[in-house]
């Protein structure tokens, strides 16, 4: 609980800071927002002029983004720290972090906060509403979005910690984490119908890609509670083995002796 109640502590004042510059601050959400506005529209026009494919219709494919954005936002806001691993490593500046009292990783998390995150935020849950009201969600398709957000924002995180650890283990920590990233993110932003057979076995339990969007998607539309068992298993899996490699990955930390001071 005392960790909990510093992340959020950290969070806040970090959000504080940023809307110090409150015209800047509000220029970044609205400008992410519409500028996800265009995935919904390249989509929604491919399934109309294409046709269904794989039993997924324009209002699924608004879903599946609202699921992405949502995790993207949630975790790359609150716990932009993450994605600085590389220059904090490059740096010198994960030093500080190391004498920290508090916990090693909610400290790197919360060190910064990523405004235009919100943007996705903003842009996912409202895509989310649109999908439940397009749907005709029922009151249990509601709570299986509630929970499947959780889920994915839990598998978006641990995929996170797993790829931007290898900042600890290579030179170009920068450009191979961001190449590896995008290698997660990419197939996640793809409807479910475009991967089957092997790539959709890949791009489930290899890569977790399918499981913060498709996957939830799948679920709410079908109520598959086999489905359903299965992202919370792997969930729980992600979360352990992520904390995992990011305690064997720091191990392999060296000081660069650069002399940096930081709050």
């Amino acid at each position: 609980m005392k960790e909990l109640n510093f992340a959020l502590y950290a969070i806040k004042k970090n959000i504080q800071s940023s809307a110090e510059l409150r015209t800047s601050f509000l220029m970044n959400i609205i400008g992410m927002s519409i500028n996800n506005v265009a995935f919904i529209i390249l989509w929604v026009f491919f399934v109309k002029s294409v046709g269904i494919i794989g039993g997924w219709t324009a209002a699924d494919i608004i879903g599946l983004q609202g699921f992405v954005a949502t995790c993207y936002g949630i975790v790359f806001s609150a716990g932009a720290g993450i994605r600085k691993l590389a220059d904090y490593t490059a740096s010198g500046a994960f030093d500080r972090f190391m004498l920290s009292p508090k916990n090693l990783l909610v400290r790197i998390a919360t060190s910064s906060f990523g405004v235009s995150a919100l943007g996705d935020l903003f842009f996912g849950i409202v895509c989310l509403g649109i999908y439940a009201f397009i749907v005709h969600a029922a009151i249990y398709q509601i709570l299986l979005i509630i929970l499947l957000v959780f889920t994915s924002v839990i598998v978006f995180l641990s995929a996170a910690i797993v790829i931007y650890s290898t900042s600890f283990l290579l030179t170009d920590a920068s450009s191979a984490a961001g190449g590896l990233f995008e290698l997660f993110l990419t197939p996640s932003l793809f409807h479910g119908g475009a991967f089957q057979g092997i790539m959709r076995f890949i791009f489930t339990f290899a890569l977790p890609s399918l499981l913060i969007g498709a996957l939830p998607v799948e679920i709410v539309r079908d109520v598959s509670l086999d489905k359903l068992l299965l992202v919370i298993v792997l969930a729980i899996f992600w979360f352990v083995f992520s904390i995992n490699i990011f305690n064997r990955a720091i191990k392999k930390y060296e000081s660069t002796n650069f002399m940096t001071f930081g709050s």
